[in-house]
């Protein structure tokens, strides 16, 4: 269940860009912005209204290639889920035509939906800092409060048709721009940890084993030791993992691919649309049975027993051994394999060498985050918060880079010199070196405190550098920009 990529084709242009393999031998911005793009909708050509007043002006960030190409982006794209056709583009059509204002900013619009993950976000951290606090195998000090899981359930629905809003405001007002792109993606790209961690949290998931929490003895007897697919990936703290990281690979190999062709097509199930309901739907009943009856084998054993008592098939070994969980992580790993082989044998068939370099990043990525998690198994239940916020801060870092070079048609570079201390850290773990927990700890706090710090900065910079190169403010457009030129 993704949770990035979703509905701001509207912020754009819809006429076809050029497609194909886009210049690459143009500059390189050094570093990411954090933000983003998405899917598809139809759009009006809005994009034509931008001008650039003055192209003399030297940034930070935006080389003088980004600057002349950055109003000239046209963005291109489709979705083709029938639930977003027939039901989530009309109800925010609705609400765009009758409930929304006009001098309403489309990126205002995008933050509030934001706003209500993190507030989600936040709650569930509150009552549930280590995640696994909803286990009352594992918590017999309190009881979390169901509700929280209703509120992000709720959360979630209330983003994603915001999210689908943005883009027909800005048609609406007349306001598209590549800003309004970019801001989406990043804000989509920032959601997903939030998702994540929740879903961890609703369906009671220990991040761990619970040999480490219990000992021995105590936790000998609990489900987890009885998972067929805890057995297999090496433990739940595997299956966490696969749950926060399914996800992000899903949204970066979706920018990686509209980077080479110039355009995003969303199959007839995606993340955006089907991923963000199903999530909702998930809280909906942790709320309702509470959050143990995923560490329950209920749905399973009920299939089991339909099929024995008909007849058809025989699986009595597994009764017990699929916990309904296990069905949720197992769904998600299926769907990114099915993401993966749509698209990344495609682009590297049509783009070749160019698109494995462009790969490279993130297989580190990846690679350093399992390395670190497989050496130090016990890493996500003593600072299970601070490890999604460093996993989700460098998929932002690589994510917005990669989604302006598309934007700009620059090439994207492969060294990522934030990744380098993560990287580090995984070969010595590797080559085993040891560290104590609390040096290791503090090392990683210490990484993704900076981490954010540079990646807050970075956005601010970047985002003014774009709105005085499109003559546009951000949150604004009623207030004329000084240097906005229409039409």
């Amino acid at each position: 269940m993704s949770i990035g990529n979703n509905k701001v084709a509207e912020h754009l242009n819809t006429q076809p860009s050029q497609g194909g393999k886009k210049d690459t031998t143009m500059g390189d911005l050094t570093t990411p912005a954090t933000s983003f793009a998405s899917s598809s909708d139809s759009m009006d050509a809005n994009n034509s209204s931008i001008q650039v007043k003055d192209t003399n002006t030297q940034y930070y960030y935006l080389t003088p290639n980004a600057v002349k190409k950055l109003p000239n982006y046209q963005y291109n794209g489709a979705d083709l889920s029938l639930l977003y056709k027939h039901v989530l583009s009309p109800l925010a059509g609705w609400c765009v035509d009758h409930l929304t204002p006009t001098w309403l900013a489309p990126n205002t619009i995008t933050s509030i939906g934001l706003c209500w993950m993190i507030t989600s976000y936040c709650v569930v951290w509150y009552f549930c800092p280590r995640l696994y606090e909803t286990n009352t195998d594992m918590n017999s000090e309190y009881v979390v409060p169901s509700a929280i899981f209703l509120l992000n359930g709720c959360a979630m629905l209330i983003y994603q048709t915001l999210d689908n809003m943005d883009g027909k405001q800005a048609r609406k007002t007349g306001s598209s721009s590549p800003l309004g792109l970019l801001f989406d993606h990043g804000c989509d790209a920032l959601n997903s940890i939030f998702g994540s961690a929740n879903w961890i949290a609703a369906m009671a998931l220990l991040p761990g084993s619970v040999n480490d929490l219990l000992g021995e003895a105590s936790g000998s007897a609990n489900v987890q030791h009885k998972s067929y697919l805890s057995e297999l990936l090496g433990g739940d703290i595997m299956l966490a993992t696969f749950l926060i990281l399914c996800p992000m690979i899903a949204f970066f190999v979706s920018t990686w691919e509209q980077y080479f062709t110039g355009k995003l097509i969303l199959p007839p199930f995606n993340g955006p649309s089907e991923g963000l309901l199903m999530g909702a739907m998930l809280s909906f009943v942790s709320y309702a049975y509470g959050p143990m009856i995923w560490q329950e084998t209920t749905w399973t054993d009920g299939v089991i027993a339909f099929l024995g008592d008909k007849g058809l098939m025989t699986f009595s070994a597994m009764e017990g051994r699929v916990r309904n969980l296990d069905i949720v992580v197992l769904s998600s790993i299926i769907a990114l394999i099915q993401e993966l082989l749509g698209k990344v044998p495609s682009v590297i068939r049509s783009y070749g060498k160019e698109a494995m370099r462009t790969l490279l990043p993130h297989l580190l990525f990846l690679i350093s985050t399992l390395l670190i998690i497989i050496n130090d198994s016990t890493i996500f239940l003593r600072i299970p918060r601070t490890m999604c916020h460093l996993i989700s801060g460098l998929l932002v870092e690589q994510v917005t880079q990669l989604m302006i070079d598309h934007v700009v048609e620059e090439k994207f570079s492969t060294f990522r010199w934030v990744l380098l201390p993560q990287v580090a850290l995984a070969a010595a773990m590797t080559a085993g070196v040891v560290f104590s927990n609390e040096a290791l700890d503090t090392f990683i706090i210490a990484y993704a405190i900076l981490l954010w710090v540079f990646l807050v900065m970075k956005l601010k910079i970047q985002v003014n550098e774009i709105c005085d190169v499109l003559g546009i403010w951000c949150f604004d457009i009623v207030t004329p920009h000084p240097k906005s030129k229409k039409d």
